[in-house]
């Protein structure tokens, strides 16, 4: 049956990005105000407000500004800009806290005020979500007219403006909670320097990417092989989980991008095959001292001191940064993390992560792994 479109999986966004906030139910300018509040106990988090141009000129259209709290740096495209701008203007960032005066969002936090009963109630049916109620110092209780446009309103965390470091915490669990992680073992290389398959190296009693894909299932991660489409069926009736390249002869960055085509929700567990010495332990520091609010976290190299971008975690705002290297030429996946803001970390047994590329390097590995 023909399909009109490519069976690409779309990330999970909303009006923004993808976790949004859209505070209401007061001023635009105390809006503002808590979100600043907010974005600066949020850090390192990277948050983004969400505000209109108040100010349009009479002949302009009106202008979606986006502001960054912490740099003032400000982006503004028309309000019939396509989504996707939107999107991929803010898709470094973590949070996005919207002024719920002038657009909708996914989530929704109410801040009371007495004053501002009319213009809560033209945004109704833009309360679907409300993970917070706040109160103030001018409206100590939540109003009779709250009440009504929320009637679950009493299941819902409320909040005094003295506390409001409380509600830090649930925003970390509704809005900032770290994608789910799967792991892709990256077996879909030539091997021309080796001279036969690095992936089928049977280091430890079994082929080196079987090896990997078990110490990621006994980690309680979903493990995927990452290969060429000629391959696939070999994994595939071997039990296999496989993810086939969809950019071709691009290397290990297009293994990466097509993992994130078929998820870009995970967080990538990258693995190559040619590091025989890695083990259960060295994957765990890796994932103990992620930093989801970075594009990746990544083990520094011992040998050349760059990232090494595959025993690295990345996230999934990595996903639009990767297509943009590739959409500027470059295939490189170090490169990536070399001008992105990935987490390098050092590993506590650097000689773990010595990888194996030729016969000679093989006949070492071996002899160590044999003693060992």
């Amino acid at each position: 049956m023909h399909k009109k479109h490519a069976d690409l999986q779309r990330p999970a966004l909303g009006h923004f990005g993808r976790n949004e906030a859209a505070l209401l139910g007061t001023t635009c300018e105390l809006i503002g105000h808590w979100a600043s509040l907010l974005a600066k106990s949020l850090a390192p988090a990277t948050v983004i407000y969400a505000d209109a141009n108040h100010n349009p000129a009479p002949e302009s259209e009106f202008l979606p500004t986006w502001k960054d709290n912490q740099h003032a740096t400000i982006f503004s495209m028309p309000a019939h800009s396509a989504m996707v701008d939107r999107h991929i203007a803010l898709s470094q960032s973590d949070l996005v806290l919207v002024n719920g005066n002038h657009f909708e969002a996914t989530h929704q936090i109410i801040i009371c005020d007495s004053d501002k009963e009319a213009s809560l109630r033209k945004r109704a049916s833009q309360l679907t979500n409300v993970i917070a109620i706040i109160t103030t110092d001018h409206c100590v209780s939540v109003p009779d007219f709250v009440k009504e446009l929320v009637p679950r309103w009493s299941n819902i965390p409320l909040f005094n403006e003295q506390n409001i470091a409380q509600l830090i915490p649930l925003l970390q669990e509704k809005l900032l909670k770290p994608a789910p992680i799967k792991a892709l073992i990256m077996a879909g290389g030539k091997s021309v320097r080796m001279g036969k398959d690095k992936t089928h190296i049977a280091y430890h009693g079994k082929p080196q990417f079987a090896h990997v894909y078990e110490l990621c299932n006994s980690l309680g991660i979903e493990a995927h092989v990452s290969c060429r489409a000629e391959q696939r069926d070999y994994y595939h009736d071997n039990g296999y989980r496989t993810i086939s390249d969809r950019l071709l002869d691009m290397g290990p960055l297009a293994g990466i991008a097509s993992a994130f085509m078929s998820d870009p929700n995970s967080a990538w567990l990258v693995l190559a095959c040619d590091v025989p010495f890695i083990d259960r332990a060295t994957i765990e520091e890796l994932l103990a001292q992620r930093a989801p609010t970075h594009t990746a976290t990544a083990f520094q190299s011992p040998f050349d001191r760059f990232p090494e971008p595959l025993i690295a975690l990345w996230e999934p705002k990595a996903f639009p940064m990767i297509m943009s290297f590739i959409a500027l030429g470059h295939s490189c996946p170090r490169k990536v993390l070399i001008n992105t803001a990935a987490h390098i970390i050092l590993a506590s047994h650097p000689e773990k992560l010595e990888n194996i590329n030729t016969p000679d390097d093989l006949a070492d590995a071996m002899q160590q792994l044999s003693g060992s």
